[in-house]
């Protein structure tokens, strides 16, 4: 138990120097490799604060919600704007890689410019709470979380390929689903819960006993955040 609590000190004492919960495969840059819209997921720490019982965890001021909806906007339009330029690109290869570039520079300018907003407190809960609502494999893949659970070469290398794989089966059905109907849609969207559910559960098996006491306590008290739905989750 002594090894775990060394581990997580130094993960609170190192919080706003690193990424906690952005997600990366190893030796990729900080940011999310996915979901690289502004608002429309979870994984972006803007995204989160919009949600109401993440500004009551965090205690949020109306001063300071105000100053983040603005910074919102003003990395909103900017990201906007650089997406939009890449639609003329025909290497569907080339535009992801272009679109992981752009998305990792505006999650870095919103990590620099939330910590003007928010406290030291506030913006550790935060990268917590963001990691509660992140797949364990992309948190798992991040190069510094990776580093404070000690994760083997080995380990690494499984998780590598585990997350490789989910990847190639969520980019093949979110191809399938260009002509789709709304059902389709639906049944789509399910099976892509399905793909990262497995993708997760065969990422913790990679870990020790110890790591995933770690990890889990990483995460911070849990917060039950509502639905895609509105609604708060039944269990």
């Amino acid at each position: 138990m002594t090894r775990v609590r060394s581990m997580l000190v130094s993960l609170m004492a190192l919080a706003l120097g690193a990424v906690l919960v952005t997600a990366a495969m190893a030796q990729a840059p900080e940011g999310s490799r996915r979901g690289p819209r502004m608002g429309g997921s979870r994984g972006s720490l803007l995204s989160l604060l919009r949600i109401e019982q993440v500004q009551k965890e965090l205690k949020l001021s109306d001063e300071a919600a105000a100053k983040v909806g603005e910074l919102r906007e003003k990395l909103g339009a900017e990201m906007r704007e650089k997406f939009g330029a890449l639609r003329e690109m025909e290497d569907q290869a080339q535009r992801r890689a272009k679109m992981t570039e752009l998305s990792n520079e505006i999650d870095r300018k919103a990590r620099e410019q939330l910590r003007e907003v928010l406290s030291r407190e506030q913006m550790m809960r935060l990268y917590q709470i963001r990691m509660q609502v992140r797949s364990a494999v992309d948190s798992l893949t991040n190069r510094f979380v990776a580093g404070r659970l000690e994760l083997t070469d080995e380990q690494k290398a499984k998780l590598a390929d585990i997350d490789k794989a989910m990847e190639a089966k969520q980019s093949e059905l979110r191809g399938s689903m260009r002509d789709a109907t709304d059902e389709q849609r639906r049944g789509a969207f399910q099976k892509l819960r399905e793909i990262r559910t497995a993708a997760d559960e065969k990422a913790l098996g990679v870990l020790t006993a110890e790591q995933k006491e770690a990890f889990e306590k990483m995460k911070g008290e849990k917060v039950e955040l509502p639905t895609r739905s509105g609604r708060r989750p039944t269990s």
